[in-house]
């Protein structure tokens, strides 16, 4: 993949997103709402993956694709979630202890943490597509293939991760892209990012 192709996936995913904008508003909602236990946060993110595979490939199955990746899913984003929360757990404990440290090398070690919390985020945000796309649907291989993904295509991979780490932020600082539907967006683009390299 030639870098300059991350830029032709990033406008084929807003174009498919905006084209169903009105259900991905509609599931961002219902996955917010489900977020708000906590414990079905990673169920619902499966969700939303479920549903954006749909329309990848043409399919507007909106809740109802939603609720089968909820249903179909259900253990493994569990595992997923338990994963992800003990390697936040570690990450944020470890900035937290450095930024209190009266220790010199503490504040490079505290911007070293945060990177690779960065680094872990942008694993996930190809893991999760290679998940869907991968015919053994398990965790290990998703993981393996994501990290495969970003060590053999890094420029792709970074243009892509980027403007998922943007949509990201923009969405937790400012509440508003979030239930316009950023996850969904995040969601189509880090599949159709993994589909553009299968293809």
């Amino acid at each position: 993949m030639r870098p300059a192709q991350a830029f032709d996936v990033i406008v084929d995913s807003l174009k498919l997103w905006w084209q169903d904008w009105g259900n991905q508003v509609v599931v961002s909602l219902v996955a917010i709402l489900l977020s708000l236990t906590v414990v079905l946060f990673p169920a619902a993110l499966f969700g939303i993956y479920q549903e954006s595979l749909d329309l990848t490939h043409r399919e507007r199955s909106g809740l109802l694709g939603f609720w089968r990746g909820f249903k179909q899913y259900l253990g493994k984003s569990l595992a997923w979630g338990g994963v992800n929360l003990v390697v936040i757990f570690i990450l944020v404990t470890n900035v937290w202890f450095y930024y209190n440290s009266l220790l010199e090398i503490a504040p490079f070690l505290a911007v070293l943490t945060i990177i690779m919390a960065s680094l872990w985020l942008i694993w996930q945000l190809f893991s999760l597509p290679c998940l869907f796309l991968q015919e053994d649907k398990t965790l290990k291989l998703a993981w393996k293939n994501g990290f495969a993904i970003i060590v053999q295509q890094p420029l792709y991979a970074l243009i892509i991760a980027l403007v998922m780490l943007a949509l990201l932020t923009l969405s937790f600082f400012y509440y508003i892209p979030l239930v316009l539907g950023s996850i969904p967006l995040v969601a189509i683009l880090g599949l159709r990012a993994v589909q553009a390299t299968i293809e």
